[in-house]
């Protein structure tokens, strides 16, 4: 017979579990999580339980199954100050097509994975990741609070954003749909450190324009009138004005949030013709700044091509733009990842090249960004010759020697390497590689001290690892999930791994 103490101290474990979950707001039908089949990683019998006491040593985690119970991708994975873990992810509906269903659990160090809860509102007949739909996102904050966003089909409207809050006391609070037929068009989201969210999209205003649009949601229940962001009319060279009738679209949304609540985004403005790059800034006191171009095409795209911008803010308001171009000159075609810096109170820098030119073209350069509040930046981009570069900025912006995380990256489904950056400097990059002949695998590196280290390998050859997802919080806990391909019965399951810097 247990004592009541141990009776106590079973339910007082219980209810931790619980509360770090988001109360009892899990799923009682889907039992409990099977064991599956365990991946490795370059740095195995580490253990499992991030955050757990003094027994956790510094490294990956051996990788686990979150609950086995396949078809699962397209995961996205937030991470809060205490090492608890938020995952997202799609699967397969009552009609069994892929995509039609999303999912979520919550990760407590020393326990584990709990039983999924459904996360979507739809009755499960359409696919949310139709074409032109994007795969799901999950923004979290410090003190556990997270955001799902996603695609949703709505009958008579189209596939519309829609977005959902999570509390980790209360659970998943109640769906909303920002903006109606969105397939196609562009969204992001942040979050602060208090759980307070901006989410940014691109939406259309008349038969031949895009806008971009933004609504905040304030911890509690509340989301903000979806607000237009304005743009002054712009004149002189380099100007998009929708030359010969084109119309004006804004696309390209990035935006990042700071643990203050401050906001920095950035998108490209193009009429087909050329294109400029745009910025705003947020202040929860002030709203949003006065919009202007920031990167211009003076002499239209067939000397000078611009794309894809990436922004991140640190905790003075000073900002990093990072994007693709394409230089043409009477020498051919030249191709980088190109940088501006803002300095709060000076205004915007000299444009910087983060690494030499290449003497190619190739638009397909997509700079992934990640910035910290002391200012530390890091960037990934992917060359014409498949190989993944890399490079990190100390906090007045410099930027250091360019370094190959690998040379056979695969973009075969569309996923981004991932970034992120703690509070420390120190960098964690994963992506999906091709390097092992018939698998693909997940990889990670990151760069401490000044140098990046040997990557970590994930998954089971020749078993396919792939789409993985990437948080940290500030002092370093690192959560990685990914699919596994098991069978071609399973499918794909989701994996995890945790990473723990040194005391």
């Amino acid at each position: 017979m247990k004592s009541i103490a141990a009776v106590a101290a079973v339910a007082l474990a219980t209810s931790l579990v619980l509360s770090a979950c988001g109360g009892d707001d899990v799923s009682k039908t889907s039992g409990n999580a099977s064991t599956g089949s365990g991946g490795t990683t370059s740095n195995p019998g580490n253990p499992s339980n991030p955050g757990g006491g003094t027994s956790t040593k510094a490294g990956w985690s051996t990788a686990g199954t979150i609950d086995g119970k396949g078809p699962e991708f397209s995961p996205s994975v937030t991470i809060d100050a205490q090492g608890n873990a938020l995952a997202l992810w799609m699967t397969n509906g009552p009609s069994g097509s892929l995509g039609n269903e999303m999912w979520s659990s919550c990760y407590v160090p020393g326990t584990g994975w709990v039983s999924p809860t459904r996360v979507d509102t739809s009755d499960g007949t359409n696919a949310m990741n139709a074409p032109g739909t994007s795969a799901p996102l999950l923004v979290g904050s410090a003190d556990g609070h997270a955001v799902a966003l996603w695609q949703q089909f709505l009958a008579g409207a189209g596939y519309g954003l829609w977005a959902r809050p999570y509390d980790p006391a209360t659970g998943w609070g109640s769906a909303v749909e920002l903006s109606p037929n969105e397939t196609s068009y562009a969204w992001d989201a942040g979050i602060d450190a208090k759980g307070n969210a901006i989410v940014a999209w691109q939406q259309k205003t008349d038969v031949a324009d895009t806008r971009v649009f933004t609504s905040r949601y304030t911890v509690g229940g509340t989301w903000s009138s979806p607000e237009q962001i304005q743009q002054p009319a712009q004149t002189g060279p380099g100007a998009v004005t929708g030359i010969g009738g084109q119309g004006i679209n804004n696309v390209e949304v990035n935006l990042a949030v700071t643990p203050s609540g401050n906001a920095v985004l950035a998108w490209r403005q193009t009429d087909s013709t050329h294109s400029a790059l745009w910025a705003s800034t947020y202040d929860p006191a002030q709203g949003w700044a006065s919009a202007n171009p920031v990167v211009l095409e003076p002499n239209g795209a067939a000397s000078k091509s611009i794309f894809a911008p990436a922004v991140g803010m640190d905790a003075k308001g000073n900002l990093m733009l990072v994007w693709g171009e394409v230089d043409i000159d009477s020498n051919g075609a030249h191709t980088t990842t190109m940088s501006q810096r803002y300095l709060a109170g000076s205004g915007w820098q000299v444009e910087q090249p983060v690494a030499p030119f290449i003497d190619t073209t190739d638009t397909g350069y997509y700079p992934q960004l990640a910035v910290n509040d002391q200012g530390i930046a890091a960037v990934t981009w992917i060359r014409p010759d498949g190989t993944l570069q890399a490079s990190v900025a100390n906090a007045s912006g410099t930027w250091g020697p360019t370094q190959q995380l690998t040379a056979h990256v695969d973009e075969t489904n569309g996923r981004q390497p991932q970034i992120a950056v703690d509070a420390a400097g120190d960098v964690t990059v994963a992506w999906q590689d091709a390097g092992t002949s018939g698998s693909l695998d997940v990889v990670a590196n990151r760069y401490t001290n000044g140098a990046w280290g040997t990557g970590a390998l994930f998954g089971q050859h020749p078993q396919d690892s792939s789409w993985p997802a990437l948080a940290v919080n500030a002092s370093g806990i690192t959560a990685l999930v990914w699919q596994l391909y098991k069978d071609n019965t399973v499918g794909n399951v989701l994996q995890s791994s945790f990473y723990t810097p040194a005391s």
